[in-house]
């Protein structure tokens, strides 16, 4: 899910579109789909709702999330590649309510106190370091007072051998990334504004899914 604009990170997934959910499932073994849809029912999107996709990718995460919505609802993919965007486009044209906007996301957004939940998959960590906490601040905005955020991605804080693998994987395909493992979600939610913070560890701590609200009830 491309978030960053290092160009040569740019330029990986305008080329990998059409095959970038299999090349993941390989990479995962099978398990990038499965921590996918756990992810999104945490977000747990109800008929009628308005939900964002940030940094959308192929757009799989949209189709799914508009079918819960229904077509009382509307979902908004928005990604930097406009290759993954006219794939998602092309993909989920049948879909009632869901478009697809190609926007670097680590610019001031049009939305505000617009939607009910927004998702964000494997996407933080490509995000240039200080423009993590930014981005963050459009989320805040954009969601409406009893809004929710989803946050799937690699847990940056894994110790042991679980450290290890993750570094390793860095260091072949996500070099310009490794400082997200100094990264401190929580606190980055904390000084956003965001309230009743939560994180779920998946698959031995490798992953984790970060559910946060806007308003404390």
């Amino acid at each position: 899910m491309l978030a960053t604009n290092s160009n040569h990170r740019i330029a990986f997934f305008e080329n990998s579109a059409p095959y970038y959910d299999f090349l993941l499932s390989l990479l995962t073994f099978g398990q990038y789909a499965k921590f996918q849809k756990m992810a999104v029912e945490f977000l747990a999107p109800q008929p009628g709702e308005k939900i964002l996709d940030l940094c959308s990718g192929t757009g799989r995460v949209a189709s799914w999330t508009a079918r819960a919505v229904g077509s009382g609802g509307e979902v908004v993919g928005m990604d930097i590649s406009q290759r993954m965007v006219e794939w998602s486009r092309k993909r989920y044209k049948e879909l009632e309510k869901t478009q697809f906007l190609q926007k670097d996301v680590t610019q001031p957004w049009e939305y505000q106190n617009h939607f009910d939940g927004i998702f964000v998959s494997f996407a933080l960590h490509e995000l240039p370091e200080e423009k993590r906490l930014t981005t963050l601040e459009y989320s805040f905005l954009a969601l409406k007072e009893k809004g929710r955020i989803v946050i799937a991605d690699f847990h940056p804080q894994v110790l042991g051998i679980g450290k290890m693998t993750l570094l390793v994987f860095f260091k072949l395909f996500e070099r310009d990334n490794l400082n997200f493992f100094s990264f401190d979600l929580y606190d980055m939610l904390k000084r956003v504004g965001f309230k009743r913070i939560k994180t779920f560890l998946v698959l031995a701590g490798l992953f984790q899914i970060t559910l946060a609200h806007r308003s404390a009830d």
